[in-house]
């Protein structure tokens, strides 16, 4: 009877702190999900993912290649995104920035640079109101 009562109170204590925690996991496993993605971009990708480019600019200038894209979002928006590789490397491409074309603002956390421009994440996360299919 002891027995069940102290099994019975470490699984209370252990679903609590599961419960209490999962929504710091989720958002945990969400950032490094979107840090993961843009670490892993490239000019071709996101050109795959996201379309048709208003603007795509390359430039060299001796020890590193530099190229400007500018998608327009969902919201018909302009969003620039620059990557940097080196001439040795050409093919190593580094994304360095995202911003809107004017500089003025400049999207620093993955999350919003995600969130300006959610087609480079080729899994996005469903919306509320959307139902799994």
């Amino acid at each position: 009877m002891v027995a069940a009562v102290v099994v019975l109170g470490v699984v209370i204590v252990t679903t609590a702190a599961v419960v209490m925690n999962s929504p710091r996991w989720r958002q945990k496993a969400k950032e490094q999900h979107q840090e993961s993605v843009l670490q892993g971009m490239t000019p071709d990708k996101a050109t795959a993912l996201c379309g048709h480019l208003v603007l795509d600019e390359t430039q060299t200038n001796q020890p590193t290649v530099t190229r400007r894209l500018v998608i327009r979002n969902d919201y018909a928006l302009a969003v620039e995104l620059d990557f940097a590789a080196s001439t040795a490397e050409p093919q190593k491409w580094r994304l360095t920035g995202i911003q809107d074309p004017s500089g003025e603002i400049r999207y620093q956390t993955p999350a919003s640079r995600i969130g300006v421009l959610p087609c480079l994440d080729a899994k996005p996360a469903s919306k509320p109101d959307q139902k799994p299919q």
